[in-house]
Protein backbone atom coordinates (compact mmCIF):
# COMPACT_ATOMS: atom_id res chain seq x y z
CA UNK A 1 0.00 0.00 0.00
CA UNK A 2 1.29 3.71 -0.64
CA UNK A 3 0.45 4.89 1.93
CA UNK A 4 2.27 2.85 4.49
CA UNK A 5 6.24 2.28 5.41
CA UNK A 6 8.58 -0.38 5.07
CA UNK A 7 11.68 -1.85 6.23
CA UNK A 8 13.31 0.86 3.35
CA UNK A 9 11.54 3.92 4.70
CA UNK A 10 12.15 3.03 8.62
CA UNK A 11 16.20 2.56 7.15
CA UNK A 12 16.25 5.87 5.75
CA UNK A 13 14.09 7.49 8.32
CA UNK A 14 16.59 6.12 10.75
CA UNK A 15 20.35 6.94 8.54
CA UNK A 16 18.37 10.47 8.59
CA UNK A 17 16.84 10.90 12.05
CA UNK A 18 21.48 10.73 12.88
CA UNK A 19 22.50 12.89 10.39
CA UNK A 20 19.60 15.17 8.98
CA UNK A 21 21.97 16.49 6.40
CA UNK A 22 23.29 13.61 4.78
CA UNK A 23 22.97 13.72 1.22
CA UNK A 24 20.45 11.26 -0.28
CA UNK A 25 23.47 9.36 -2.56
CA UNK A 26 25.28 8.70 0.72
CA UNK A 27 21.76 7.37 2.28
CA UNK A 28 21.05 5.44 -0.88
CA UNK A 29 24.37 3.53 -0.53
CA UNK A 30 23.86 2.80 3.55
CA UNK A 31 19.87 1.61 2.65
CA UNK A 32 21.02 -0.16 -0.32
CA UNK A 33 18.94 1.42 -2.71
CA UNK A 34 19.13 4.05 -5.42
CA UNK A 35 19.44 7.63 -5.00
CA UNK A 36 16.16 7.99 -7.10
CA UNK A 37 14.04 5.57 -4.73
CA UNK A 38 15.22 7.45 -1.47
CA UNK A 39 13.42 10.83 -3.60
CA UNK A 40 10.30 9.33 -4.02
CA UNK A 41 10.35 7.81 -0.54
CA UNK A 42 11.75 10.79 1.42
CA UNK A 43 8.91 12.65 -1.11
CA UNK A 44 6.03 9.96 0.46
CA UNK A 45 6.78 10.27 3.77
CA UNK A 46 6.78 14.48 3.44
CA UNK A 47 3.42 14.23 1.92
CA UNK A 48 2.44 11.40 4.64
CA UNK A 49 2.88 14.04 7.29
CA UNK A 50 5.97 11.42 8.00
CA UNK A 51 8.70 13.92 8.13
CA UNK A 52 7.85 17.35 8.91
CA UNK A 53 11.00 18.89 8.52
CA UNK A 54 14.97 18.81 9.59
CA UNK A 55 16.17 20.72 12.91
CA UNK A 56 19.61 21.42 13.87
CA UNK A 57 20.77 20.56 17.34
CA UNK A 58 22.14 23.33 19.54
CA UNK A 59 24.65 22.41 22.27
CA UNK A 60 22.62 26.05 24.20
CA UNK A 61 25.47 26.06 27.15
CA UNK A 62 28.08 26.43 24.47
CA UNK A 63 26.57 29.33 23.09
CA UNK A 64 25.90 30.95 26.33
CA UNK A 65 22.49 29.33 27.44
CA UNK A 66 23.39 28.12 30.31
CA UNK A 67 20.31 26.77 31.93
CA UNK A 68 17.76 24.05 30.58
CA UNK A 69 14.29 23.49 32.34
CA UNK A 70 11.73 21.60 32.35
CA UNK A 71 8.20 23.38 33.66
CA UNK A 72 4.89 21.73 34.93
CA UNK A 73 2.30 24.01 34.51
CA UNK A 74 -1.31 24.09 36.52
CA UNK A 75 -3.97 25.53 34.62
CA UNK A 76 -6.86 27.37 36.42
CA UNK A 77 -9.49 25.84 34.33
CA UNK A 78 -8.97 22.97 31.91
CA UNK A 79 -11.25 24.87 29.24
CA UNK A 80 -7.96 27.45 29.20
CA UNK A 81 -5.68 25.29 26.88
CA UNK A 82 -5.43 26.46 23.96
CA UNK A 83 -5.43 30.27 24.70
CA UNK A 84 -2.50 29.37 27.32
CA UNK A 85 -0.76 27.00 24.71
CA UNK A 86 -1.09 30.10 22.41
CA UNK A 87 0.41 31.99 24.94
CA UNK A 88 3.20 30.20 25.49
CA UNK A 89 4.18 29.83 21.87
CA UNK A 90 5.24 33.75 21.92
CA UNK A 91 7.73 32.76 24.50
CA UNK A 92 10.87 32.73 22.50
CA UNK A 93 12.98 30.65 25.26
CA UNK A 94 10.13 27.87 25.32
CA UNK A 95 11.26 25.00 23.18
CA UNK A 96 8.78 22.79 23.48
CA UNK A 97 5.33 22.43 24.61
CA UNK A 98 3.21 18.94 25.95
CA UNK A 99 -0.21 18.59 26.53
CA UNK A 100 0.38 15.96 29.27
CA UNK A 101 -1.59 13.79 31.74
CA UNK A 102 -1.29 13.60 35.73
CA UNK A 103 -0.04 16.06 38.00
CA UNK A 104 0.47 19.00 35.14
CA UNK A 105 -1.87 20.17 32.87
CA UNK A 106 1.34 21.40 30.41
CA UNK A 107 4.92 20.36 30.38
CA UNK A 108 7.47 22.70 29.20
CA UNK A 109 11.14 22.64 28.01
CA UNK A 110 12.86 26.40 28.46
CA UNK A 111 16.06 27.47 27.56
CA UNK A 112 17.72 30.48 29.69
CA UNK A 113 20.92 31.90 30.21
CA UNK A 114 21.56 31.67 33.54
CA UNK A 115 19.30 31.89 36.77
CA UNK A 116 18.40 35.83 36.65
CA UNK A 117 17.22 35.18 33.14
CA UNK A 118 15.23 32.43 33.92
CA UNK A 119 13.60 34.27 37.08
CA UNK A 120 12.50 36.93 34.69
CA UNK A 121 11.63 34.63 32.32
CA UNK A 122 9.16 32.43 34.85
CA UNK A 123 7.71 35.66 36.53
CA UNK A 124 7.70 37.76 33.79
CA UNK A 125 6.64 35.79 30.78
CA UNK A 126 4.77 32.67 31.79
CA UNK A 127 3.18 32.95 35.39
CA UNK A 128 1.56 36.58 34.03
CA UNK A 129 -0.16 34.57 31.28
CA UNK A 130 -4.19 34.49 31.90
CA UNK A 131 -4.90 30.66 32.65
CA UNK A 132 -1.54 29.47 34.37
CA UNK A 133 -2.86 28.79 38.17
CA UNK A 134 0.78 27.85 39.01
CA UNK A 135 4.14 25.85 38.12
CA UNK A 136 7.04 23.85 39.22
CA UNK A 137 10.09 24.00 37.83
CA UNK A 138 12.92 21.30 37.30
CA UNK A 139 16.40 22.44 36.29
CA UNK A 140 17.94 19.80 33.85
CA UNK A 141 21.95 19.09 35.38
CA UNK A 142 23.09 17.90 32.07
CA UNK A 143 21.29 16.16 28.79
CA UNK A 144 22.83 12.37 28.92
CA UNK A 145 20.82 11.49 25.61
CA UNK A 146 19.14 13.12 22.83
CA UNK A 147 18.11 10.58 20.05
CA UNK A 148 15.13 9.32 17.86
CA UNK A 149 14.18 5.87 17.54
CA UNK A 150 16.16 3.80 15.80
CA UNK A 151 13.92 2.33 12.91
CA UNK A 152 16.38 0.52 10.80
CA UNK A 153 15.76 -2.71 13.33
Amino acid sequence: MKDRLDAVDHKILSLLSSDAQMNYTEVAKRAGVSPGTIHMRIRKMKNLGVIVGSTLQLDYSKIGWKMTVFIGVFLREASLYRKVIEALTKVPEVVKIHHSTGKYDIFLKVHARDSLHYRTLFQESILTIEGIKDIESFISLEERMNRHINFGL
